[in-house]
């Protein structure tokens, strides 16, 4: 009875570290030690990249858009579309009407976007590479946003502030979600770096971003971690701003979200050196941020199997609650539960993320990560 109190303590301190204790510390680490981005005109050449795979519908807006943006910005520039192995006119559609500004790459087979991003690179020739991607809308300024701050030469990269929205009750709460995750990244980006990125709107220095192994999925935070491990800050700037829709299905978030953290149990396999504080200055919310909620569902398991056992008061009012808590998440799966119970939503949400978590660790483990994109319908297209 001993050893099940002491891994049910551990496992709710874990739970509570993750989503309560972490965040509260990075909190306060940012408004005593946090340092400012000293931002300003930039005044050197830019290479957006675009990565695209099965985007015929959209493509050739995307890239016109993204021109739009690039001349506003009074910068030296071009725009590479690569076309990961589309099987439409994608790659057609991208050359039909370009200027010369606008490289197209057509690859034969689908290798995956981090070999997508690595050949865009062999071909860029600006200062500073910014990422896009094809299915979201961009403020006007957007570019110009993530260029000021590589005005500060210890900032190596940027990430831009993506704002989703739902129409469905469904995923709603997933939205809440990312709000608590880009209020973290910020926290991070004040105190030294985020340990990640948005893929969809984003920057780096040319010089730091040599390429991504073949078959990463995180792209967005391999190349992140590379860039703080040479010494260069990783940068949140809520002003440059893309806009996206969540998926209108559950099912199509949950599975989202397993090709997600799969991802960072293959990312900790292929760079162990991330955690390692003499190599990496970020490595503590390295730890805290991504691998810490790949043991909560673990966590949450075992507290839940303790609090079977235990039955001192204490833990069967601990078993109580958590039964609450899973029928709450329970109804919160249903549109009546969603409707009547305010915070069902968001239980089942917290449910689902964690499920997701959990069957990522067996779908690295069988080695089914997929290096190649998956698409999954939107209310305004198709996405990665």
């Amino acid at each position: 009875m001993a050893v099940l109190q002491v891994l049910f303590w551990l496992s709710v301190g874990c739970v509570l570290y993750t989503y309560i204790g972490y965040p509260l510390f990075v909190w306060i680490a940012a408004r005593v030690f946090g340092r400012a981005v000293r931002r300003g005109s930039f005044d050197g050449s830019v290479s957006i990249v675009l990565c695209a795979f099965n985007e015929q519908q959209r493509i050739a807006a995307r890239r016109d858009e993204l021109i739009e943006l690039l001349k506003s910005t009074n910068c030296k520039g071009e725009l590479i579309i690569v076309s990961d192995g589309s099987t439409d006119g994608t790659a057609a559609a991208a050359r039909n009407g370009a200027g010369s500004e606008v490289k197209v790459v057509e690859l034969s087979v689908n290798e995956g976007k981090a070999s997508a991003l690595s050949r865009a690179r062999s071909l860029a020739t600006g200062d500073v590479l910014v990422f896009a991607d094809a299915r979201q809308r961009w403020e006007k300024d957007a570019i110009a946003r993530l260029l000021e701050n590589f005005n500060d030469p210890t900032v190596g990269g940027v990430s831009g502030e993506l704002l989703l929205d739902s129409s469905s009750d469904a995923t709603a709460a997933v939205g809440l979600y990312w709000r608590f995750e880009k209020w973290l990244r910020r926290q991070e980006s004040r105190l030294h770096s985020t340990v990640g990125v948005t893929g969809a709107i984003s920057a780096v220095r040319s010089s730091l971003f040599s390429s991504v192994p073949t078959g990463i999925v995180l792209d967005d935070v391999y190349w992140p971690l590379v860039v703080a491990m040479q010494g260069f800050r990783v940068v949140h700037d809520e002003r440059a701003r893309a806009h996206d829709r969540l998926p209108e299905r559950t099912r199509d978030e949950l599975g989202r979200k397993v090709r997600t953290l799969s991802g960072n149990f293959q990312l900790l396999a292929r760079l162990p050196s991330a955690i390692l504080p003499v190599q990496n200055p970020i490595w503590f919310q390295f730890l805290s941020h991504k691998l810490m909620r790949l043991i909560v569902p673990w966590a949450l398991l075992l507290s839940f199997v303790c609090s079977v056992w235990l039955t001192a008061p204490l833990y069967r009012i601990a078993f109580a609650l958590q039964l609450v808590f899973y029928a709450l998440a329970l109804s919160g799966a249903f549109k009546w539960g969603r409707a009547r119970i305010r915070l069902a939503s968001a239980a089942s949400s917290f449910v689902v993320l964690n499920a997701a978590a959990w069957i990522a660790f067996w779908v690295w483990l069988s080695g089914k990560s997929s290096r190649s994109w998956r698409k999954v319908s939107y209310q305004l297209g198709a996405a990665r």
